[in-house]
């Protein structure tokens, strides 16, 4: 679920499988890229079922096209801060937020001094 769904006539995007589009109705909805989003809003659940860590810091992120998603949060991201969708292990394993790579980390190949775009 990286990846959106645009609608081929009005553009509106989602990450959710639908067969039309919410906002014009039109079928045959395409896969795009879902590229870079901001976070939104930022929470944490404290009562989690067995197997899933607590606390478990969700973040609600929006992407163009009016696609938002709300998925787990890396360490350290706040509200404001630019992400991108990173695929986990596993097909059931649902993505995570993670900040966007900048040039810096690009340069640095332990990955130490990592910074989040703001």
């Amino acid at each position: 679920m990286t990846r959106v769904l645009e609608c081929p006539n009005c553009s509106r995007r989602t990450f959710y499988e639908k067969r039309r589009c919410l906002d014009c109705g039109a079928d045959g909805l395409r896969s795009r890229d879902s590229g870079v989003g901001t976070v939104q809003a930022v929470t944490a659940v404290h009562v989690t079922p067995d197997g899933v860590s607590a606390p478990n810091r969700l973040g609600l992120a929006s992407f163009n096209g009016d696609a938002s998603i709300i998925a787990r949060l890396e360490d350290g991201l706040e509200a404001g801060d630019s992400v991108v969708l990173e695929p986990t292990d596993g097909a059931e394993s649902p993505p995570r937020l993670v900040p966007v790579e900048t040039e810096r980390d690009r340069e640095t190949p332990t990955g130490s001094g990592k910074q989040r775009d703001r």
